[in-house]
């Protein structure tokens, strides 16, 4: 039977977790040069998830220390959307040792965290370029725990330099301060070696992180991708429809806003490969996954000689909106969990030079279409492997693959995963390909947003001007603007006929979409903004409607970051910039339509179209 947490369990630890987080003043990382002896906190468990991994991957003790680092303040504009290179050393451990635990967060210069839905840790990575070509962590605003097995560590040099990019959204119209934190687990050299900790290395993979077919353009930078309302298939497990990418086409147009093969025009891929090099050959002891709201599951198989098996999947766990503690709620926002595994779970697959490692991210895509979607896996692989049984070699070995989750995992109430007995050894071997969670719910992922009991507030009757243009100025939508049309009334189009959306906030470095709101089931546009709400589309069921209209990200940006307007355009359209303020649309069919921004999910707007 697996492991289930007990609501007892989970008092006790809420009320420790709560007493220890409290803090005052600005996150302040450790001091510069320190040494072993000086440094850091005990590694102790912090969620209650983490206590029952600490249990099984037997804790260093006091060889063991938690180091507290943090980048800022960080002033973030008034809706910013910026991805962000910091090109100096962000601060790491100062003497050599192995990181063995991993865990990021965003607060506020009192130590407080903020809502989801005012700011946001889009996607952080953190980088070691002295050793590694990739980012050796990323997280996004699920905040998901790296903890690696006992005995397993990244090797970290006194003259190692770390980076970061981080894309951090402030979804208001104020300027807002935060540091983005890091808590580290160490173990020095002198302890790890006497400790038996052996070297890992990471393996980045990404469904975007370079062109997946013949004549896509290259968008490595920010590797995104669209999944829209109706595209791709039904899922059999989940009852609902899904779309696997980079294998199935999921959208009309790429990030921004582009038809190529890439996305928009269908290609057939298996999905985004990334070969085995001699350097990162090895046994694979852990892996997890990212993905965004809407975001499934991250499936990785290996590939060799042509034959594919899978090897691993990491799901998105969902938190009920009713019991937070449970499993089950809907996939429309940041409140999930990502599954990682690893070797304590009875999890590892050797891989050799040659070999590949495929990705593909799977999205809901009945409820919603989900716009500038990642598909990340980390795994950690071990050149030299010592430790308990050798891992599985899933092409020669008598090996069975179990989409199951591992029987001794912790597992959330509500889940409905099947349960698996992993076997690294023996006759009868047998690979759980799934894993278990790292926290909970998470306090700052509770404001979803939505109408009332009563329903959402009705739209004025009153016709507005026959007009061709709306704008975006001052976070607001002008005469299309919610709360402008119960004086003006709502503004009218002309069927078959174009208009222009325009953003002139992007003078002063700030992006705007004009993106259709969800009519699913009534929803509409005017209920209050949460991390949930407004949706973007759903309202038809196909994925070839020209009325699920998105402008993409009107404004002007590098090539790291959303905005359609890319200087110096490398890789786009040469007329690129002319697209950074303006959006041209053409109705196609009568009725009234809601829209809002998915930069400033608060604007809100609507036009009618008339014969």
């Amino acid at each position: 039977m697996r492991v289930r947490l007990g609501a007892v369990v989970c008092g006790v630890l809420a009320v420790l977790l709560q007493a220890a987080g409290a803090q005052a003043g600005p996150p302040l990382p450790e001091p510069r040069g320190l040494i072993p002896a000086a440094a850091g906190d005990a590694c102790t468990p912090d969620t209650p998830y983490q206590a029952h991994i600490w249990d099984r991957l037997e804790p260093y003790g006091a060889h063991c220390r938690r180091l507290h680092f943090s980048v800022g303040p960080l002033n973030i504009k008034p809706g910013q959307m910026d991805a962000t290179l910091q090109p100096v050393t962000v601060e790491k451990p100062a003497y050599p040792g192995y990181v063995v635990r991993f865990r990021p967060n965003l607060v506020t210069a009192d130590g407080s965290v903020p809502d989801i839905a005012e700011v946001h840790l889009h996607h952080a990575a953190w980088l070691q370029p002295s050793s590694y070509r990739y980012p050796f962590f990323a997280a996004g605003e699920e905040k998901t725990i790296i903890d690696l097995p006992a005995g397993y560590g990244m090797h970290v040099g006194t003259t190692d330099v770390w980076m970061l990019v981080y894309m951090i959204h402030n979804q208001t119209p104020e300027p807002r301060v935060v540091f983005l934190t890091y808590d580290v687990d160490y173990v020095a050299d002198a302890e790890a070696e006497a400790l038996g900790i052996v070297p890992v290395k990471p393996i980045w993979l990404d469904v975007q992180h370079r062109p997946i077919a013949p004549g896509a353009p290259d968008r490595f930078a920010y590797p995104v991708f669209n999944v829209q309302r109706g595209f791709g298939h039904v899922d059999p497990a989940l009852g609902r429809r899904v779309c696997t990418w980079p294998r199935e086409n999921c959208a009309r147009f790429d990030s921004f806003g582009y038809v190529t093969p890439q996305q928009g025009a269908p290609v057939s891929v298996p999905g985004a490969d990334r070969e085995v090099t001699p350097d990162l050959a090895g046994t694979l002891v852990a892996m997890g996954g990212h993905l965004h709201p809407g975001g499934v599951r991250d499936e990785v198989s290996l590939v060799r000689t042509n034959v594919e098996r899978p090897i691993y999947v990491s799901d998105a766990v969902p938190w009920s909106r009713t019991n937070p503690d449970e499993a089950g709620g809907p996939r429309t926002s940041w409140d999930f969990a990502m599954a990682v595994t690893n070797a304590a779970l009875g999890w590892k697959v050797r891989i050799r030079p040659g070999d590949v490692l495929r990705i593909n991210a799977t999205y809901e895509s009945d409820n919603a279409s989900w716009y500038e979607d990642m598909g990340i896996v980390v795994g950690w692989v071990a050149p030299l492997d010592p430790h308990g049984d050798p891992g599985v070699d899933v092409f020669n070995d008598r090996v069975a693959l179990d989409p199951g989750v591992p029987v001794t995992a912790l597992i959330p109430a509500g889940s409905t995963s099947a349960s698996c007995v992993p076997h690294l050894a023996g006759e009868s071997r047998r690979l759980c390909l799934r894993g278990e969670v790292t926290h909970g719910h998470l306090a700052e992922a509770s404001n979803f947003g939505g109408c009332t009991a009563g329903g959402c507030g009705a739209l004025p009757a009153k016709p507005g001007p026959l007009v061709g243009d709306l704008v975006a100025a001052g976070f607001n939508y002008g005469a299309a603007d919610i709360l402008a049309v119960g004086a003006a009334g709502i503004p009218r189009l002309r069927v078959n006929q174009p208009m222009h959306f325009w953003n002139t906030d992007a003078a002063v470095d700030i992006w705007h979409t004009f993106t259709l709101c969800s009519e699913t089931a009534g929803i509409g546009c005017t209920g209050k903004t949460g991390i949930a709400y407004p949706l973007a589309d759903g309202a038809r069921p196909t994925g070839d409607d020209p009325m699920d209209f998105d402008s993409t990200e009107l404004g002007f940006g590098m090539s790291f970051s959303s905005a359609r307007g890319q200087i110096p355009g490398v890789g786009f359209p040469a007329d690129t910039l002319q697209q950074a303020t303006s959006y041209t649309f053409t109705p196609t069919r009568t009725g009234t339509f809601q829209f809002f921004c998915r930069v400033h999910p608060a604007m809100r707007g609507v036009f009618e179209v008339v014969p």
